[in-house]
């Protein structure tokens, strides 16, 4: 992550306010597609944007991540649903490092201008392991069901992009 003051080379939007949930604090940007390595999913030029779950531990989480930190080792599922309920996009963000650091992303496809509800699914972590006992161990576990962030009423208009 740039440093306190430090500009990080571009701008991210919101997709709204951060979301908690759980143990969690889910913010939802996107900006400007980009290029990847290796390359998987939607090239940049084909692409919409570039949108990204930034999943952080809660300040009074008991998993043993500090405030703030990045939750690694999650599967985010994403869905972009119109006004109607209708399904547009869904998939799984891929886990990444950006110049500010890691989160979960893609490159989304081309999507129509509208207003949409993005939803976050985000699944426990699987084969990350809790210390249990008494000197090391966190009193916290693993959520079992799905947590869910929603970004209700997202405005796209991609004429309205400098990209």
């Amino acid at each position: 992550a740039p440093a306190p003051g430090e500009d990080a080379g571009f701008e991210e939007q919101p997709l709204g306010d951060d979301v908690h949930v759980g143990p969690l604090v889910v913010g939802g940007v996107y900006f400007q597609p980009v290029d990847m390595e290796p390359e998987v999913g939607t090239p940049a030029a084909e692409s919409s944007m570039h949108i990204e779950a930034d999943v952080s531990a809660a300040a009074d989480n008991k998993l043993g991540y500090g405030a703030g930190d990045f939750v690694p080792g999650l599967t985010v599922d994403y869905t972009i649903a119109d006004k109607s309920g209708n399904v547009v996009q869904q998939g799984t963000l891929m886990p990444m490092n950006a110049s500010d650091g890691p989160h979960y992303g893609l490159n989304l496809p081309k999507l129509d201008a509208g207003t949409y509800d993005v939803t976050f699914t985000i699944k426990p972590p699987s084969g990350w392991l809790l210390h249990t006992d008494k000197t090391t161990g966190v009193e916290g576990r693993f959520w079992t069901e799905p947590l869910v962030a929603e970004f209700p009423d997202w405005q796209w208009d991609p004429t309205a992009v400098s990209w």
